[in-house]
């Protein structure tokens, strides 16, 4: 993976298919690797997409400070901004969600359209998974990263899904592994995502927004996708019916349809493309 110097450290990411960019943020202590092959290979026939491994995952520099949320978005323009993209479409997921709403606050003219799958705006108005389900996210001493990744894969994935598909999520964790994220890195974005707060900022998105979370979602509670759809004038809200929290690596063919078709889909008759631009199904 090629590499870039930006906002104090080395990014690695790397560039698949042709067509208009589309930058995609990864979440929680995944590198770029997490991604599922098959929607990165789908979404690769009809878009030029960019991955990278966020500061302190994958071959990306690991710091001990700069994982605050405003910082990581710096991360990414920085990267946008060495590739010579001065706008694209942006995708985040989960963490990556809540980077890619201080990304778009940041620097709205560069973002086209805006998807943010399996996340949440943070603060007071967020709904909290149970403890018994956070609990699972933190990597404690003398945890190997295969028992912290092991911990978390029944609250990631739907129980349907982990139960009929052991291999297969099986060899997507051993890929995850290849570079696992340190546990000081690990813990710095969990600081990070308890002091985000998006919410009073929502309702200034211009981009057209599609919003996106599986229905049997544990960690991340479905109703922070209706929230977040709710504060950005004119979002798209869909509700995946029986998909968790990684819906995109339990359907990853048709989470690359719906993300392109949106992508692609026209501005709405009458609306000028990013705000109002599309119907909501949320209130």
């Amino acid at each position: 993976m090629p590499a870039v110097s930006t906002n104090g450290i080395s990014l690695h990411f790397e560039i698949t298919g042709a067509g208009p960019p589309l930058c995609l943020i990864s979440g929680y202590r995944q590198s770029s690797r997490a991604w599922p092959l098959p929607f990165i290979a789908r979404l690769g026939e009809r878009y030029r997409i960019v991955t990278f491994d966020n500061r302190g995952t994958g071959l990306s520099d690991k710091p001990a400070d700069g994982y605050d949320l405003p910082n990581q978005a710096k991360d990414v323009l920085g990267l946008l901004d060495a590739l010579g993209l001065s706008r694209v479409h942006l995708l985040g997921f989960s963490m990556g969600g809540a980077v890619a709403q201080q990304v778009v606050a940041a620097a709205p003219e560069r973002i086209d359209r805006l998807i943010l799958f399996g996340t949440f705006c943070g603060g007071l108005r967020s709904e909290l998974a149970s403890w018994s389900v956070l609990r699972r996210l933190f990597v404690t001493d003398g945890m190997t990263p295969e028992q912290a990744a092991r911990q978390m894969l029944p609250v990631t994935y739907s129980p349907d899904y982990l139960a009929a598909n052991l291999e297969t999520v099986e060899q997507q964790m051993r890929r995850e592994l290849m570079y696992p994220t340190p546990g000081f890195a690990a813990r710095r974005q969990i600081e990070a995502l308890r002091s985000f707060d998006s919410y009073y900022d929502l309702p200034q998105v211009t981009s057209a927004t599609l919003v996106a979370t599986g229905t049997a979602d544990q960690l991340v509670m479905p109703r922070n996708s209706a929230i977040i759809a709710s504060r950005i004038p004119g979002a798209r809200l869909e509700m995946l019916d029986d998909l968790g929290h990684r819906a995109i690596w339990e359907a990853p063919d048709e989470m690359a349809e719906l993300i392109g078709d949106f992508l692609a889909m026209a501005p709405a008759a009458g609306f000028s493309e990013g705000r109002d631009a599309w119907q909501t199904d949320s209130t």
